[in-house]
């Protein structure tokens, strides 16, 4: 199994996520959480694009 690589999120981007993750109900926001990283694990370097594209790409699925 590979070991997860810790995401580095500026104070910016986290704030993003947070803002995306609060619009949910609490118990979809650790799945939401692991979709974002999920979505970044292979992003390098993580820029603001990119965290924008992971919320927007992930809040489009559950939209479907």
């Amino acid at each position: 199994m590979i070991t997860p690589r810790p995401l580095r999120l500026s104070d910016s981007q986290l704030a993003l996520v947070r803002r995306a993750a609060a619009l949910l109900t609490p118990n979809l926001r650790g799945k939401f959480l692991r979709s974002i990283a999920h979505e970044l694990a292979d992003v390098d370097p993580i820029d603001d694009e990119a965290v924008q594209g992971a919320v927007d790409a992930i809040i489009d699925a559950a939209a479907r």
